[in-house]
Formats: structure tokens, sequence, C-alpha cells
């Protein structure tokens, strides 16, 4: 979506201001085109780790997110800054050494490189990036970095292509370049997420609604348990595969079933004690917590937040207990927070092992919330969660200087 400048400067803080010096202090006030782009992170209220088990999510936009300037160039070099790394890459078109670049380059490399691949992107250009999505907390960073890439390359470049076909190609760029073989969620919920909604999405088919979420009535609240997680170091794929595992074997008895999406309550009951250990809790937590999603998004169709908070409370149950994912230091944000009067509910959010809580609270318990999170988090711990108030859901925007 494109906006004019003065809406989409108000709408990032002046962030975009900030950015645009900065790249006029780097590359210089030269001709052509100066794309502006935003995506924002994201949060995930209810539907962990059912995304690549072909399921149901339900995700919103926060307040925080990446913010790119671009500028194409005459030749095949691609030259990116990072205020915040306070780094710079450059190689030429087409880039074939990806692992030779900063992390964060490679991200951006690899949308470049799908970009090339199918839509036939062969000049180089400059840009410079800044961000204010928390690294390594589960909230979207690496999908806000491609989001923003692929629209502004969008953009700049006069490429057409629509908002789901985005996404995919973002989760490619990630699967082939960086290594890590995500679901299509957070792509999706960044490109599509809309203000003041979430998005109820069939990660399968990419069909999606957006849900109206009632911010003047509850806010949002993260805690980041700073347990920082790489999605490649962790358990992500060892997951991911014994899903796969509980798959091949229900198709026995189901050849219809290509995910454990596919699979109904029924059928695993019937089976479920053929299973080993590990694969049946995998797959009984990815069953019960798409039933879970669709029963939030009616939840808040009917402004239920009582029954909203309650089926978060129970995912973070069968997250912790049922697929794993969850640490001590996830677990006492969430006890905390549950206890808490005027919160509704409290799970991890994210891939887990580290990262962060999230809360649907009444906005006058914030203040006490915060103040107990901290203090029962340093008594155990030895050391504060940062938290965030989500006070709005950002949209994905792109802005043209030349057609302002």
């Amino acid at each position: 979506m494109t906006h004019d400048t003065s809406s989409l400067l108000s709408d990032s803080d002046s962030r975009f201001e900030h950015l645009q010096a900065a790249f006029a202090e780097r590359f210089g006030e030269g001709p052509g085109d100066l794309v502006l782009a935003r995506a924002p992170g994201r949060v995930n209220l209810v539907g962990g780790h059912t995304d690549y088990n072909g399921g149901f999510v339900l995700p919103a936009t926060i307040d925080r997110a990446v913010y790119m300037a671009l500028r194409r160039r005459e030749d095949q070099m691609v030259h990116l800054r990072s205020l915040d790394f306070e780094e710079e890459a450059r190689y030429t078109l087409p880039e074939s050494s990806f692992r030779q670049l900063p992390q964060w380059a490679q991200y951006v490399a690899g949308v470049v490189e799908e970009l090339h691949v199918s839509h036939g992107l062969d000049s180089g250009f400059e840009g410079v990036l800044l961000g204010d999505v928390p690294l390594g907390a589960g909230l979207g960073s690496s999908a806000a970095l491609e989001v923003a890439a692929a629209e502004g390359l969008k953009d700049l470049f006069r490429i057409e292509i629509s908002p789901q076909e985005t996404a995919l190609l973002c989760q490619t760029a990630e699967h082939e370049y960086v290594g890590v073989q995500c679901g299509v969620m957070d792509q999706v919920a960044v490109r599509v997420g809309r203000a003041g909604h979430a998005l109820s999405l069939d990660c399968r088919t990419l069909d999606h609604e957006h849900v109206p979420l009632p911010l003047s009535e509850a806010n949002i609240m993260i805690a980041d348990s700073r347990v920082s997680r790489e999605l490649a170091d962790s358990k992500y794929n060892e997951r991911r595969s014994e899903c796969e595992k509980g798959v091949a074997f229900l198709r026995q008895f189901d050849d219809s079933v290509e995910a454990l999406g596919d699979v109904d309550r029924s059928l695993f009951r019937e089976h479920a004690g053929e299973m080993e250990e590990a694969i049946r809790r995998r797959c009984r937590h990815v069953i019960s917590e798409n039933e879970r999603v669709r029963e939030s998004a009616e939840a808040l169709r009917e402004g239920d937040l009582a029954a909203f908070g309650m089926l978060m409370s129970a995912s973070h149950e069968s997250l912790r207990d049922n697929y794993e994912v969850s640490i001590a230091e996830l677990d006492q944000l969430v006890t905390t927070a549950r206890n808490t009067d005027g919160v509704y509910g409290a799970r991890m959010t994210g891939a887990g092992f580290g990262g962060c809580v999230v809360c649907l609270t009444a906005d006058e318990v914030i203040p006490a919330l915060q103040k107990r999170l901290i203090k029962q988090y340093e008594k155990q711990f030895g050391r504060a969660p940062t938290l965030y108030v989500v006070e709005d859901n950002l949209e994905t925007v792109t802005l043209n200087q030349s057609r302002a």
C-alpha cells in the first residue's frame, strides 16, 4: 500500500526522516527514485507451531518495525548499510556467497536473489536500514526485514506481485539462503496485517480474515525473557521432523492426510496409543492448537475476552507439556501474569526456547502487572524482563518519493 509523505512520516514517528538523512549522508542526493518501506513485527496470540503443519494461526502486527530507504544504481552492485549494527555489506549480482555477508544482509540478499530468479531483477541498488523490532525475541524481526526489502524493491523496480506471493517469496528466501525452515505465518502476518485487527490465517491455503482486536478494551503486553534463541540452532527443525513422522504414521489410516492440519481429533484418538510417546505429544499439541485458534477467532468476533484469555493459557500449557518448547523463564512470566487480577490470559509466543510471553490484559492493571513481572522475574532469575505495551498495529507501507 502506498501513502503520501505526511501520513507515512506521522505513522512512523519520523523514523523515515532519520532514515532519509542517513541515506543522504552515506550515498548523497543523487538522481533517481528514493523508495521508503516499513514492515512491522508481529506477535502470535494463539497458534504455536501450527503454521508449518498446515494449520491455523492468529497473529497481530505490533508497533515496532523495520524501515528501509532504497535507490537504484546503474550497475549490478548492491550496497547496504545497517544503522542498527553499524555495518555495511557489498556484493555484485548475482550473489553466490551468502555466508560471507553479515546475517542481516543475508536476509536481504535472499529476497534479492528470489526476485532475480522469479522476476528478472538484475540491477543493483543502495539501501539504508534501521529497525526497532527486538532481535531473537520471537516477534518476527526476520520477516519484517524480508518484507520491507521485498516491498521496497517491488516499488523501486516496478515489479507486480500479490501480497501472498510476496510472503511466499520471503519464506523461500529464509529457507534457501538463511537455512531456517520457517512456516509462512510471519511473512503473511507482516505483509497483510491490518491496524486494529488480528489475522485469522489458514497457513495451507493462505485464506485469511481480519478479526477486530478490541485494543480500546484490553491491551497486549509483551514480556521479553531476554533469553535469546537462534531458530537455526534450536530444536525447531527437530520438532518439524517429529511432526512429519506423525503425518507419515497417520497417513497409513487416511491417505488424504498431508499435514497435521488435516488430522481431526477422532482419527488421532483412535491411533494415538500406537505412536511413539514424543510423536504422540507433538501431534496432540498441533491438533488441539488448531481447534484453539478457531475458537479464539470466534471469541474475538463475539468480544468475549475472558474466553479468549482462557484459550491463550491453554495454548501455553500445551506448548509447555506436549510440544516441549517452553523454558523456566517463560513459564514463570506466564504464571505471574495469570495470577494477576485483570489479566485475561498469557502464553509464550514464537518458536520457544527463549523469547517472549504475550499477555492480554485490562488497561487499568498494566502498571501493577509490570511491577509484578519485574519483581518476580528479578527474584528468580536475577535480571528484569523487557516489557512492551502494544499501543497500535502498524501496517506494511511503501512510499516512492518521485510520486509523492
